[in-house]
């Protein structure tokens, strides 16, 4: 009885076999030989019989797109792949694994070229990536990254609007695609696309940032000036935010508070050009303004008080410092030179005056 159940599963097995021998075509069974091989021109002439004749075969469009993976056509994979997909799942796995393989491999090459500053195989890289899987958002970022550093701005602005076609919520895609349209000067959208931001994250620190720079670059003084404060108020410690607010009442004639944070900037960097300058002109055209309204007030007949002129005088005396200190950095505007020589004149010193006239006329005769 042993042996008659012994023979008779050696028999089953071997049908078995038979039957899987006779489902597989015979340009698939030669295709095998040639893939344990590595010869991959002669398997995928075999497969693209096999698919020739059975369009729907699932291991002959597997293993043909596998072929052309191999071979570096991503577009014949992908075809090949869905067509395998769609008569059935039982290769998915494989097909995944191949994908991941090629993506990652592609993936790092890339990332090896832009060590090696090879931006432009660099970029290719990345581009093949997309193409292997254009649901894996890692390769867009880089290859975004490997344009603005190639400065291709619009390419790269191209690149993170694919992104966020598949990943319309990627809040950091958002961010960095709004200020590269700043940089391409596009201002609008790069709004449009900060607004988006923060319909999705309100209190996203960069998304308000940007959206403050962008109405600042459209000339919308009013909302850019509440979205920095939004923003300063998220990053109080962030001294470029607290130089935009105090330039925003600067340019809106709030002198007073422009001078306070400017200030803040130079509390922690004394030698900051622009803001030095900025305060002494704040102050300047404080007292200029004071000045226009006391020579009014004589015309008009009213007495002009001792201490209305101790003030203007105040306010030409506290531009002085931080102009000398815009002057050490950068001693060749003559603007900066004309600015201290007023008001050196005006607390009465006019040969230190005319020296700063006589050096700006000799920059700008």
């Amino acid at each position: 009885m042993k042996s008659r159940s012994f023979f008779r599963t050696l028999l089953l097995m071997g049908l078995a076999a038979l039957i899987l021998f006779a489902c597989q075509s015979k340009e698939v069974t030669s295709a095998r030989v040639y893939i344990q091989q590595e010869n991959w021109e002669k398997a995928i002439e075999q497969l693209e019989a096999a698919v020739e004749s059975n369009p729907a075969d699932a291991e002959a469009t597997y293993l043909l797109g596998w072929g052309y993976a191999e071979r570096g056509d991503w577009a014949g994979m992908k075809e090949m792949f869905d067509k395998s997909l769609a008569a059935g799942s039982k290769f998915s796995k494989e097909i995944n694994m191949i994908l991941d393989q090629k993506w990652v491999e592609t993936f790092n090459s890339g990332v090896k070229l832009i060590g090696s500053e090879d931006l432009d195989g660099a970029a290719a890289k990345f581009r093949e990536a997309v193409n292997i899987d254009v649901k894996r958002p890692e390769a867009y970022a880089n290859l975004a990254i490997t344009l603005i550093r190639a400065n291709k701005l619009t390419d790269a602005i191209d690149v993170y609007n694919q992104l966020l076609a598949i990943q319309p919520d990627n809040v950091k895609a958002m961010n960095e695609l709004s200020r590269l349209y700043m940089q391409a000067e596009k201002y609008q959208e790069a709004v449009e696309t900060a607004e988006k931001t923060l319909a999705i994250e309100p209190d996203n620190a960069d998304g308000i940032y940007n959206l403050a720079l962008g109405y600042d670059y459209l000339g919308e003084s009013d909302k850019a000036r509440a979205q920095y404060e939004k923003a300063l108020a998220n990053n109080p410690d962030d001294f470029d935010l607290t130089f935009n607010v105090a330039r925003i009442y600067f340019v809106s004639g709030d002198f007073n508070k422009a001078i306070e944070l400017f200030q803040r900037v130079i509390q922690a960097n004394p030698d900051d050009y622009e803001s030095n300058l900025n305060v002494g002109n704040a102050y300047l055209s404080m007292a200029d303004e004071m000045r226009k309204t006391l020579i009014q007030k004589e015309r008009d007949g009213k007495e002009v008080s001792e201490d209305e002129m101790n003030q203007m005088k105040k306010l030409y005396e506290q531009s002085i410092p931080y102009l000398e200190k815009a002057i050490e950095k950068n001693s060749t505007d003559a603007n900066i030179w004309t600015n201290l020589g007023v008001a050196y004149v005006n607390i009465g010193d006019a040969i230190k005056g005319k020296e700063c006239f006589d050096k700006a006329e000799a920059l700008n005769p």
